[in-house]
């Protein structure tokens, strides 16, 4: 199975550098979202293209973002369940999320993000990369 953490670009240099030690423990490689078609790209690059291996994406998200990676994974399932339709084989996917102390509580703006001092729940980023808290298995 191959595993990938999606960081936000909002995290301060110190967390990053935490988050990371504690993703190459658990065998995760690490992506930074500058944008998210960018995020994407990485990700697509990391899982390989054309295997069937499943993946494990654990990304970690403010309030803000949520509800647009919330509409991405609705798309994502959509496009997983086309496929089963048409016969087609498709990745199985596992999807957890962990969430931003004191990330923006705007609906989609970045407004109220304090770029630099956001920091991550520990204990759920632990969970998720144990592999407990999964969010959605497509």
């Amino acid at each position: 199975m191959k595993k990938i953490l999606l960081l936000p670009f909002c995290l301060s240099k110190a967390e990053q550098d935490d988050i990371d030690r504690m993703a190459a423990e658990s065998g995760y490689a690490v992506v930074v979202a500058r944008s998210t078609a960018r995020a994407l790209a990485e990700v697509r690059r990391q899982a390989g293209r054309g295997t069937r291996e499943a993946v494990r994406i654990v990304g970690v998200v403010c309030d803000g973002r949520a509800r647009k990676v919330w509409s991405g994974l609705v798309l994502l399932r959509l496009r997983q369940w086309g496929q089963k339709a048409l016969g087609l084989r498709s990745r199985r996917i596992e999807l957890a999320r962990v969430g931003i102390i004191g990330g923006t509580k705007t609906v989609f703006g970045r407004r109220d993000c304090r770029i630099g001092l956001n920091v991550v729940d520990r204990e759920g980023l632990r969970r998720a990369l144990a592999g407990d808290d999964t969010f959605m298995i497509l």
